[in-house]
């Protein structure tokens, strides 16, 4: 299993490389500055699942590309331990992105304080849940259906994520203000 994580790690530091991580700390920057505290809440439930979702695409993709298959029946492992390392990837994955997400919320509330610090930690963590529930979605269904699918359906989360963004915006339904107003209760 390490060997299938060492591919895996492989395959994306191939694919995505230095210049992928240089474009998406400056998206994170500019993000941060443009939109000062509103920034971190975009990068937490829009950036960091859009990232580690698109990681996993890009790995089916590439098994897929590679006709990784053929190689994988040479191998002394089951498909029952190759599914698992990679769904051992999308946790490692999961949880490189709540570390980016509290990096981000920390850093927002020291430059931009308008709410408590457990309310930027609550951020980090539902972003975690985020990626676990795109993950969820996305892993089953490249596995069942292949990459196409796993790319709509990755598409219909991000989709469904903004769309709820906006109505509870419009309809001033948003969760996230009932957490502020009722922190200690939430």
């Amino acid at each position: 299993m390490k060997g299938l994580l060492t591919k895996d790690f492989l395959t994306v530091k191939k694919k995505y490389g230095i210049a992928r991580l240089i474009m998406d700390l400056a998206i994170i920057a500019a993000l941060m500055i443009i939109l000062e505290g509103a920034g971190s809440i975009y990068i937490s439930f829009l950036l960091v699942p859009l990232e580690i979702a698109s990681m996993i695409i890009t790995l089916a993709n590439s098994d897929e590309q590679w006709k990784w298959s053929k190689y994988a029946v040479a191998l002394p492992l089951s498909k029952k331990q190759i599914v698992t390392s990679r769904y051992a990837f999308a946790g490692i994955g999961a949880v490189i992105g709540l570390c980016v997400a509290l990096v981000v919320n920390t850093i927002s509330y020291f430059c931009f304080p308008a709410y408590r610090y457990g309310f930027y930690l609550f951020l980090s963590v539902a972003s975690f849940c985020i990626v676990l529930l795109f993950l969820a979605f996305i892993l089953p269904s490249n596995y069942w259906m292949g990459v196409n699918a796993g790319f709509a359906v990755m598409f219909i989360l991000i989709i469904l994520l903004v769309v709820l963004g906006i109505w509870s915006k419009v309809t001033d339904n948003a969760i996230m203000g009932f957490i502020v107003e009722q922190f200690d209760l939430s």
